[in-house]
């Protein structure tokens, strides 16, 4: 499930995996409209996960979580 709330130039997309406690998803591959060159992430129950593939183009910004167990916070900002 994700859910997606934005004002102004920053965005905060919450990710949460229903089945984490039984198994991991590997690769989740988001698309947001618009260009937020500037991120952070955070997981539940992890430290030091990064964002791969992150690209902006000119009508939206993509990116690959490597790993969702149970939760995830993507804050995006211009």
């Amino acid at each position: 499930v994700a859910r997606l709330t934005a004002e102004g130039g920053k965005a905060r997309l919450h990710l949460l995996n229903y089945a984490g406690a039984n198994r991991k998803v590997d690769g989740v591959r988001v698309r947001v409209l618009g260009q937020y060159p500037k991120h952070q992430v955070w997981v539940a129950a992890g430290a030091g996960v990064e964002l791969l593939d992150y690209s902006v183009e000119p009508d939206a910004t993509e990116f690959t979580l490597p790993e969702l167990k149970t939760y995830a916070i993507v804050d995006l900002s211009r």
